[in-house]
């Protein structure tokens, strides 16, 4: 029974993971990931936030 919910598990978390693309989508895909990103104000706000276990 074990075996059988982790293999189910296994197969759920496959299938969230992996998907498959054309020779042109993979392309456009590869070009997306080497694309520099573009800016994000509130990723910079959130980043500029200083940790509690840094504060002095």
């Amino acid at each position: 029974m074990l075996e059988a919910a982790c293999e189910r598990a296994q197969s759920v978390l496959l299938d969230q993971v992996f998907f498959g693309l054309d020779a042109e989508k993979y392309l456009q895909f590869n070009a997306m990931l080497d694309a520099p990103p573009c800016a994000n104000v509130g990723l910079e706000r959130l980043m500029a936030v200083k940790v509690p276990w840094e504060i002095n």
